[in-house]
């Protein structure tokens, strides 16, 4: 495995002084997103709160030359209710299994249609709930595959896209979800990869991906959506696993330049290798109200998530009722 690692390095090294001689073209922007959420919840007959999403995100990304470009996605601190979980960010700094406070770190080599990834960075799993930015996203409205699957991982990637950008195909390696530590196993067959395709089109936009992880085993993963006018796009994500299934609707509706919309109703069918707890069905979704408030712009967002959710397995139905109200401020900066 040593040897795979240098031998990694040097092409990396090799890539990074190809790059190097061709046209100069650097510039840099950092994204720097504080987000504060407000969270009751009420399931099993009482009432919680705790401080959901809130924490302090940073994007820095650019190119370092014509063909070189890199993105670093930090999750510096979680405002948790407990001290404890806050911590745990830096320290499962070196693990595989859990969050951390580093999201990705990568550097992309583009020649012609080709390009090639190296670092930590996201698992291709083709949802746009995956896709989208964790800064943006609303937990409560999303199914167990995000909020189960740790998609964070170190690795690399080939693909091949088209003259306009439009098609993309990749084929990435990573290592697995359920590894306590990156690259703690010699075995290939315990990592995972993921054959991927996404198609941006004006009419349609899609997303497929196959995975196969040591742990997971079968992920196989759809989106789909579709503008059906300027201010109203509908979408779908299905997942496939060996644990979950599950399929969702989604409607996203620009009111204005101030107010956007979203809705999502979806259901999944939990395996019983899971639990005692495990061997139903769950509805999830919901409904959330994103606010633009400032006059001039789109930097700060208010939004407000109502997602109720029901368990049912065999005679026995639960239902949950999420609530959120927060805030999001995008700062950005163009270094150099």
């Amino acid at each position: 495995m040593k040897r795979l690692f240098v031998l990694f390095a040097f092409l990396l090294v090799s890539c990074a002084a190809f790059a190097q001689d061709e046209i100069p073209q650097s510039e840099g922007t950092l994204l720097v997103v504080p987000r504060i959420d407000l969270d009751p919840a009420y399931s099993g007959g009482e009432w919680s709160f705790d401080l959901g999403s809130t924490s302090l995100y940073t994007l820095f990304e650019g190119n370092l030359t014509k063909n070189l470009s890199f993105s670093v996605s930090n999750h510096w601190f979680a405002f948790c209710t407990e001290w404890d979980d806050a911590a745990s960010l830096y320290r499962n700094t070196w693990h595989s299994n859990s969050a951390n406070w580093v999201d990705w770190a990568n550097l992309t080599l583009t020649l012609g249609n080709f390009f090639v990834t190296a670092g930590k960075d996201y698992m291709r799993i083709a949802t746009y709930e995956i896709d989208e930015y964790d800064y943006n996203a609303h937990w409560q409205m999303n199914s167990l595959l995000w909020n189960m699957l740790q998609v964070y991982q170190w690795g690399g990637l080939v693909g091949w896209q088209n003259d306009d950008e439009s098609l993309k195909v990749s084929l990435q390696m990573t290592t697995d979800p359920m590894m306590v530590h990156p690259f703690e196993r010699r075995d290939l067959k315990d990592y995972a990869y993921t054959f991927n395709t996404t198609y941006e089109g004006e009419a349609l936009s899609l997303m497929g991906s196959v995975t196969h992880s040591g742990s997971w085993g079968w992920i196989g993963a759809l989106g789909a959506k579709v503008p059906v006018s300027d201010a109203l796009t509908l979408g779908t994500d299905i997942s496939l696993t060996e644990f979950v299934k599950s399929g969702a609707l989604s409607v996203e509706a620009s009111v204005s330049d101030k107010l956007d919309l979203v809705g999502k109703v979806g259901y999944e069918k939990i395996g019983s290798d899971w639990g005692e707890m495990f061997g139903g069905g769950q509805f999830f979704g919901g409904a959330a109200c994103n606010w633009y408030p400032l006059r001039d712009s789109r930097d700060l967002r208010v939004h407000l998530v109502a997602a109720p959710m029901v368990y049912v397995h065999s005679d026995d139905t639960v239902s949950s009722l999420y609530l959120s109200a927060g805030a999001t401020y995008f700062f950005s900066f163009k270094l150099f």
